[in-house]
Parts: C-alpha cells; structure tokens; sequence
C-alpha cells in the first residue's frame, strides 16, 4: 500500500489541482477510487497468503521467481 500510496503521490495530486483547477478532481477521485477497490478486492487474498508486499504475494501466488521480479 506504501508503495502506491504515498505522501509523494498525495502531495502531486494537490498539485495536479492546483495547475490544472478543479476538472482534475475527477483525476483525484479515480485514483483514491482504484485504490480503495485494489485494497478491497486484493487484501484478503495478500492476508491468506502471509506476504506484506505485491512482489511477493504475486511470486508465492504463481510460484515464481520471475514472477516476483516482473512485480517489483
């Protein structure tokens, strides 16, 4: 989640409002959105599984080494 998440990211979208004004609000929303569904939707299956990073839940998933380096 930090890595999608994080205080660089939060502090770019203000500045995306800041330039570009309100009509990038619909940016903004479709960001946290998609985050909170991908939190939703995957953090169960990341608990299962015992990983705490998306590399390593995406190796152990599909047994790979590759895999996990491709997720990194």
């Amino acid at each position: 989640a930090s890595n999608w998440m994080s205080a660089a990211s939060l502090m770019g979208l203000a500045g995306v409002i800041y330039l570009q004004g309100y009509q990038a609000l619909a940016y903004v929303i479709g960001w946290t959105g998609g985050y909170v569904l991908l939190l939703v939707l995957l953090a169960s299956q990341i608990r299962r599984f015992g990983k705490f990073t998306a590399p390593d839940f995406v190796g152990e998933r599909y047994g790979s080494s590759l895999a996990r380096l491709m997720a990194a």
